[in-house]
């Protein structure tokens, strides 16, 4: 597999880890099992803990995400959606093959920088948050013990 193919691969499976982080942190949270990866160190409390604090950051990213699963549906199905009107003045026309590869790539081209920064820097504040909540909290030692 070349460098490029194996970078986009790994740009798309951040994305989509961030984006689904908010429907399995809600799995994970009601079954009170294992944390992120499927570490079975975490509690149903850290589980939960997880889900709520977690909240603000999992919308954000899961709202992106359907944006761009909306988008991605819409752009790369183009003649499907528009074939029926009048496309000669779209982007790319006169011909709907010209209309549907300016709308595919340049889509792909948002979809890129979309899931090149925006998911990887939510994706970097939702492990930072998976990694403060798995520490193992501190037991506090109790005076005139040795």
């Amino acid at each position: 597999m070349s460098a490029i193919l194996r970078h986009l691969r790994s740009v798309a499976a951040d994305g989509v880890r961030t984006g689904l982080a908010l429907p399995l942190g809600l799995v994970r949270a009601l079954r009170g099992g294992a944390g992120p990866g499927g570490r079975a160190d975490w509690t149903a409390g850290r589980a939960v803990a997880r889900s709520v604090v977690g909240l603000p950051v999992d919308v954000l990213a899961f709202a992106l995400f359907a944006y761009a699963g909306f988008n991605t549906v819409r752009n790369v199905g183009y003649p499907l959606w528009y074939l029926h009107t009048d496309y000669h003045d779209a982007w790319g026309g006169p011909i709907m093959a010209g209309v549907w590869t300016v709308h595919a790539l340049g889509w792909a081209a948002c979809l890129y920088v979309l899931a090149r920064w925006p998911m990887r820097w939510i994706l970097r504040g939702q492990r930072a948050l998976d990694a403060r909540l798995a520490r193992p909290r501190p037991v506090p030692e109790r005076a005139g013990t040795v």
